[in-house]
């Protein structure tokens, strides 16, 4: 912070104005001041002006000196101008009798103007060749005082000048001030030039018998604009040495086409036919060498490395140099002949000579390209042989697409910085990658391809590069964003006694706030959620939650301990965001044939009442959607119709009754469950089958059946009479005849068959008239 002053034996020299400012402190100070002259005088005359630190005390000065201007000149960059250029700024220089530099001419104004140029010919219009502007009508940032002056429509120390056509032109200016009415006026001559272009503008090299047409470009409002030649104004000429052989080339100056006809160099020159401006404008020229082809090359592009990828289309160049390494202009009447595998290669487009190629790899794999430089068509189409064959072959690899896998993971943003993991997988390419991210805020990822989620919401490009040629790369996306929903997934809600259930869980995250647009994460494992059960008898939480799969991004398990149902819930709470969803789950016994224990046997026209015990219950929510289906094998055989159906402590019974219609052995199948709803998607079906079988009886069994006695003993039987039924002759005695098929099986009702009972010997035994079977 300065303190700044004039001090001076002579202070009406100078006068010393400071520009204050407010430090942080709050403190005005200044670092910089306006000197202004203010002596009248046609002498030297000086002052000083000290700055001192308000805080160290350190004093700087700076000597000003005041004088009168003795001359002035005009100062530029360049004295040539073009046309659709940029403006040209000139400045003017002052300098006192000692040839000192005024150090600035601000405030002082000037006249400028455009004189006729004495060293053209009369008749042009040079000074109508250029045009002064304005610095605000320009893109140009000049001192404030030069904006001030042309707003006050005076000129200063600066102009900026313009050209309107090709010529010369004389910018003149003088001090406008009296007190310099006696300084000399100063010009300077500017040169006003179209920008023109020599196509092709390097040097050339040419094989013998080949030609070049040369264009003549000029440069309009941005644009290149062909001169058709020859022109009024310009023209091209050949300098160079003629060799034992002839002229080294040949110039067609009607068609601007150049022949190479010896070894040798020569130099085609673009000049003026104005001899003035021969000698005041450079144009461009060209050399051309003729010299012999010596080996041949390949260029590819894009990417300049010969690792190709399958479905890609390339350039393919074939370059022809010299002994010492110089690029040889390839003419339309050179023949190369460029072989591609069609295998691996579909040439898409090709040149006239054959050094140019557009193809599309194909397949996998090696491969090899090849090129010759045949011949040279003369005009006349006859072939003109080389003094040598050359040859070449360039090795190509071919690899499929790089494509990583998967192409888009979306993870939950948590403010507990929670981190996820996932190897990602490449294929195709090389093999040997190069991993990448675009925000490491958002994901990261290692050499080795592991994805690591970071702690910023956002997305970010993930992508694997082929090392042999990083122009073909795999891309996939990582996206960190806020969890805004979760549900269960659609899963089987119902789990046999002892069995787990596996509850797929669905969050998602907010990926346009303007349309409320969500996705599913891809994994949620590690969410800090509420796992609730309404009914632990029921179920229980089976610790440890699976990994994501296929429609949903983690999974609760549950285990069921014993029949009946209970509700499930999951939430998730952070800040102001609270999110729940919850289920109904159910579990049951397993399905099981209760009666018969493996064979149901019965006669034809008889019955007999199939029992299961088990199974889905009917769902809750909706039980009209529950069903219990006996079906059998052969319908024809049997009849049947269910009998009821009943609960008792969670166990539930099926009974049906089935009749036989015809003989046979066939399987009866119980299918029990629910159909699908909107609360139960995937309801479980259970079944199971018992044999049923309808035969005749191979024989009849007859038995007494025993009841209870007062003495409580039966009756003693010797051991000779084992066969004897021993009968009370107190009361009726009660038999029991059972049918047994071949195999000696019990029939479980044989209650068709018509029996005739009867006594060997009525006054022991006999049956009433009314017997039953």
């Amino acid at each position: 912070c300065y303190l700044l002053h004039s001090q001076s034996s002579r202070p009406e020299v100078a006068s010393v104005e400071a520009v204050y400012s407010t430090d942080d402190a709050g403190q005005r100070c200044s670092s910089r001041a306006v000197v202004s002259a203010r002596a009248a005088q046609h002498t030297r005359l000086t002052t000083i002006v000290i700055a001192e630190d308000t805080v160290s005390g350190q004093v700087l000065r700076c000597d000003v000196i005041v004088d009168t201007i003795q001359h002035i000149q005009i100062v530029s960059t360049t004295r040539e101008l073009y046309l659709d250029d940029s403006p040209l700024e000139l400045t003017i220089q002052a300098g006192d009798r000692e040839g000192n530099t005024f150090t600035t001419l601000a405030g002082l104004q000037f006249d400028w103007t455009t004189i006729k140029d004495e060293e053209v010919l009369s008749t042009a219009d040079g000074h109508n060749a250029l045009r002064f502007l304005r610095f605000s009508e320009a893109a140009y940032r000049p001192p404030a005082y030069i904006l001030e002056m042309e707003r006050k429509g005076r000129q200063g120390d600066r102009m900026l000048v313009s050209g309107l056509k090709t010529g010369s032109a004389r910018v003149k200016t003088k001090i406008r001030e009296p007190l310099y009415k006696g300084v000399e006026a100063t010009e300077v001559r500017l040169v006003i030039l179209e920008s023109i272009l020599l196509n092709p503008a390097h040097d050339v090299y040419l094989l013998v018998n080949t030609h070049i047409h040369y264009r003549v470009l000029k440069v309009k409002q941005g644009r290149l604009i062909d001169i058709p030649m020859p022109s009024e104004q310009y023209e091209l000429q050949l300098q160079g040495p003629v060799t034992k052989n002839g002229p080294v080339a040949r110039l067609d100056v009607q068609t601007s086409v150049l022949v190479a006809q010896n070894l040798g160099q020569t130099s085609l020159l673009l000049v003026h036919k104005n001899i003035r401006m021969q000698g005041v404008s450079r144009l461009p020229n060209s050399t051309v060498y003729v010299i012999e082809a010596a080996f041949l090359g390949f260029l590819i592009e894009p990417g300049e490395h010969w690792v190709l990828e399958v479905g890609r289309e390339y350039w393919i160049t074939v370059e022809v140099f010299d002994k010492n390494g110089n690029r040889i202009h390839l003419t339309d009447n050179v023949r190369i002949e460029t072989t591609f595998p069609k295998k691996f290669f579909n040439v898409l487009e090709s040149n006239q000579n054959g050094s140019q190629h557009r193809v599309q790899a194909l397949h996998r794999g090696q491969t090899e390209v090849k090129a010759i430089l045949a011949h040279v068509l003369a005009p006349n189409g006859k072939s003109l042989a080389l003094p040598q064959t050359i040859s070449n072959q360039q090795e190509v690899e071919i690899f499929d697409p790089i494509v990583l896998q998967p192409p888009l993971l979306i993870y939950p943003w948590q403010p507990s910085r929670v981190h996820y993991h996932y190897t990602l997988k490449a294929e195709g390419g090389s093999g040997n990658f190069s991993w990448s991210s675009t925000e490491t805020e958002v994901a990261t990822v290692t050499v080795r391809g592991l994805l690591t989620t970071a702690d910023a919401v956002g997305t970010s490009v993930i992508r694997a590069r082929d090392v042999q040629n990083p122009l073909h790369f795999g891309s996939m996306k990582v996206r960190m964003l806020e969890v805004v929903l979760l549900e269960f997934g659609r899963s089987k809600l119902e789990a046999r006694v002892g069995g787990v259930l596996e509850l797929p869980v669905r969050a998602s995250g907010l990926v346009d706030p303007a349309t409320r647009q969500t996705m599913m994460f891809f994994d949620c494992s590690q969410m800090h959620f509420t796992t609730d059960l309404a009914n632990t008898a029921v179920f229980q939480v089976v610790e440890g939650n699976l990994p994501p799969g296929n429609g949903y991004c983690m999974a609760v398990r549950v285990r069921a301990l014993s029949a009946g149902h209970t509700t499930i819930s999951i939430s998730y709470t952070h800040g102001t965001t609270h999110l729940h969803d919850s289920i109904t789950i159910a579990a049951y016994l397993p399905l099981k044939v209760v009666d018969p224990i493996s064979v149901a046997l019965v006669t034809l026209g008889a019955s007999k009442e199939v029992v299961f015990e088990g199974g889905p219950r009917p769902w809750v929510l909706e039980p009209s959607k529950f069903y219990a289906r006996l079906d059998a094998q052969d319908e024809d055989l049997v009849t049947k119709h269910a009998v009821g159906y009943g609960e008792q402590q969670w166990h539930q019974r099926h009974t049906f009754r089935v009749l036989c219609t015809a003989l046979g052995e066939q399987a009866l199948t119980l299918t029990v469950g629910n159909h699908e709803s909107a609360s139960n998607p995937l309801p479980a079906e259970e079944w199971t089958h018992t044999h049923f079988v309808c035969a005749r009886p191979a024989s009849l069994s007859l038995a007494p059946v025993y009841l209870p006695t007062s003495t409580g003993r039966p009756c003693p039987l010797t051991q000779q009479k084992r066969q004897l039924v021993p009968m009370s002759n107190h009361r009726d005695a009660q038999l029991l005849l059972v049918a047994l098929d071949q195999q000696g099986e019990h029939f479980d009702n044989f209650s068709s068959l018509a029996v005739e009972w009867f006594s060997s010997d009525a006054n022991l035994a006999s049956f009433p008239e009314s017997s039953t079977l």
